[in-house]
């Protein structure tokens, strides 16, 4: 707690900025992994699916 009383206003806000850029890239990459794995379920049950109900 030290360390944060010594920092300056600039010093807050530049460690503000970095903790919301953090979050944001985060915050990007949680939806980019949901998204993912959607398309890797669909891929992975409904190929299977789409095969045995085509007609051969």
């Amino acid at each position: 707690m030290e360390y944060i009383a010594a920092l300056t206003l600039q010093e807050l806000l530049m460690l503000g900025l970095v903790i919301l850029a953090v979050g944001f890239v985060l915050k990007k990459l949680f939806k980019l992994a949901i998204t993912l794995a959607v398309i890797i379920f669909l891929v992975y049950y409904g190929l299977p699916l789409l095969q045995t109900m085509m007609p051969s």
